[in-house]
């Protein structure tokens, strides 16, 4: 049961729509269900935290809730997926406190758990009664083919997207030929959320160390995400050449693959401790070096990348050379542990253990 049905999330497609497909592949029953279509009472069926969350005040969440506890009563297998750390509320809002009481409340009614990092493990298990089992699931890594599981050729070609198309293939030219003259970083991710701190701002600290690389060393910094305001609060200070661009899934792979250093800044928070590996990855994936800093879900990853190295950034604009070596040898694990297929085998063993106990 996903939280949204428009594949531009990535909580929907990482979690939802790609394995979904695959498993279908993979010769296992399974269906997505819509919102607004009643909970199945059979089977096991995986909610999404954000479902419930979604409803958007504590009676809406505690009907949503009855809701499962009807189809747990009439046997249905509840599991309950999770993918960032939603008990957080640094700001203190009272409504959303009132809405996290109701959450909690409904969290008894599932039989087991799963997150999309090990780093979001413990932070769910200190929430619910000891030995409570919560399954580590990872994200896939999105290629073009996985594409293929949730949306057919010709919805991806059809004509009110030709224009984007078009765009597209006219920035990326554009993108080539500013290769040339000047070293391309990228930073990609949601602008932010509400109840916690983190997305965009993360780029605050080292934006002062790309201005001094800039002095010596032509760079384009392209900031991919949803919401250019704030793009233009973040990058005020920057005394070197940037852009914004909005995410685009269909685009956005092609894109990547073109740029010379991803720069993934994290600092360690409540909030980004339960962030999974999934945007080091897809630049991994692609052969792209990447800097970043040691959050749980990427520290099995550091010998591939420059980790908790930011005063070496310099060295790695002027010559991402080695880093780029680095990354290619990480590809043939992702690919054998985090493509598609090996994601929806986790979803089917985990899964199949849970209703068989």
């Amino acid at each position: 049961m996903p939280h949204a049905w428009n594949p531009a999330y990535a909580g929907v497609r990482l979690r939802c729509l790609i394995p979904q497909g695959e498993l279908a592949r993979q010769g296992v029953r399974s269906r997505l269900v819509k919102d607004g279509q009643p909970v199945p009472r059979e089977g096991t069926v995986v909610v999404q935290a954000k479902w419930l969350l979604d409803a958007g005040s504590p009676d809406a969440l505690r009907q949503r809730s009855q809701q499962l506890q009807q189809a747990r009563d009439a046997g249905a297998v509840l599991v309950l997926d999770s993918f960032d750390n939603y008990f957080l509320n640094e700001s203190g809002d009272a409504a959303r406190a009132l809405l996290l009481q109701a959450y909690r409340e409904a969290l008894p009614l599932f039989k087991a758990f799963t997150v999309s990092s090990p780093g979001l493990q413990p932070l769910l298990q200190a929430e619910l009664p000891p030995g409570t089992p919560v399954h580590v699931v990872g994200d896939p890594v999105e290629t073009p083919e996985a594409l293929h599981a949730y949306e057919s050729w010709w919805r991806r070609h059809h004509p009110g997207r030709w224009s984007g198309h078009r765009q597209a293939r006219q920035e990326l030219r554009e993108h080539r030929r500013a290769r040339q003259q000047a070293r391309q970083l990228l930073w990609f991710g949601n602008h932010g959320s509400a109840y916690a701190a983190g997305g965009m701002a993360e780029l605050d600290r080292i934006i002062p160390l790309l201005n001094k690389v800039a002095v010596d060393q032509p760079l384009r910094l392209t900031v991919v995400s949803n919401s250019e305001q704030r793009y233009r609060e973040v990058l005020a200070p920057a005394t070197f050449d940037h852009r914004y661009r909005p995410w685009d899934r269909l685009h956005f792979l092609r894109l990547l693959g073109e740029h010379d250093l991803v720069l993934l800044p994290a600092r360690l928070t409540a909030f980004t401790i339960a962030k999974s590996n999934n945007r080091m990855l897809l630049a991994l994936a692609q052969g792209v070096p990447v800097m970043t800093d040691p959050l749980p879900d990427y520290l099995p990853w550091q010998a591939f990348c420059a980790m908790d190295d930011w005063d070496h950034l310099a060295r790695h604009v002027r010559d991402p050379g080695p880093l780029a070596t680095l990354a290619r040898q990480a590809m043939p694990a992702i690919a054998r542990d985090y493509s598609t297929a090996a994601i929806a085998r986790q979803w089917r063993d985990t899964l199949t253990g849970i209703s068989s106990r």
